[in-house]
């Protein structure tokens, strides 16, 4: 199981969802109402190249196709939130499936994926454009963030063994403690992970300060934040500051967030 990670956010002159340029866009896209009242979701690209998204709400599409979290998108209505859609695009086959969206995080093994084709989230932006009449724009506001710098101390860090995709498999013992052994990661992809490994502790905007350019191997273990205060062990800031030499601070700072302009219910196929 693979849930995609990485940044970028596409910017012209204008908006978000405009200009000149031809944008990459699916062959064929279907979208539906889900009338099902199912709380149970996903959105997955799969090996063949087909974009599938079941019983999603729209906030979590202009999600991916930005790259950014909820606090990161201002201004749009509320049905983006409480409807839910089922939107199946086909582009070109990709070789490897990718789960991007899931209703739950309630997993015993996650596998974190990043740098891959950034394509799928241009044509969802185009998608986007085209059925949903979206239009954003970009502003940098002041947001309670989470920055990663290196610890007193020093980084205690281990060069990456190979120049291979980087990754994360997380492991989960329920409810007691968590385990992540992340390959070829540099610390701006860690900054992404932990919003998806451990969002009960990364539950904002996560900037790598570091400084750190370079690639690593790490393990990371830590316990669920209701566990460490009734069990003891070590949360994700002690852990990251203990395993890996870095610090995660508490701080306000501007951060890159679209604006919601416009945007529209999709006519149905």
């Amino acid at each position: 199981m693979r849930v995609v990670g990485g940044l970028l956010l596409l910017t012209s002159c204008c908006a978000f969802g405009q200009g000149t340029v031809a944008r990459p866009e699916f062959e064929v896209a279907d979208i539906k109402l889900n009338k099902t009242g199912d709380n149970n979701g996903s959105g997955t690209i799969l090996p063949s190249g087909q974009f599938r998204a079941v019983n999603i709400p729209i906030k979590e599409l202009i999600k991916f196709a930005y790259n950014v979290r909820d606090e990161n998108i201002i201004g749009a209505p509320a049905w983006i939130d409480s409807e839910r859609y089922d939107v199946v695009g086909k582009a070109a086959p990709v070789g490897v499936e990718e789960i991007f969206w899931r209703s739950t995080n309630v997993v015993q093994v996650m596998h974190i994926s990043y740098n891959w084709d950034e394509t799928f989230r241009q044509m969802a932006q185009t998608l986007l454009a085209d059925r949903f009449k979206l239009v954003v724009h970009q502003e940098e506001r002041p947001l309670n963030v989470y920055a990663l710098v290196i610890a007193r101390g020093g980084e205690k860090l281990k060069q990456a063994a190979d120049s291979g995709r980087p990754d994360c498999t997380r492991s989960v013992v329920p409810v007691i403690e968590a385990e992540a052994v992340c390959r070829n990661m540099t610390i701006a992809n860690l900054a992404q992970a932990l919003q998806v490994l451990a969002p009960g502790y990364a539950n904002r905007n996560v900037v790598d300060l570091t400084g750190l350019k370079d690639t690593y191997d790490f393990t990371i273990t830590w316990v669920g934040r209701d566990v460490s205060d009734q069990e003891g062990g070590l949360t994700i800031p002690d852990a990251l500051e203990k395993q890996l030499g870095i610090k995660m601070e508490g701080r306000r700072m501007p951060v890159s967030v679209i604006i919601v302009d416009h945007i529209e219910r999709p006519s149905e196929n």
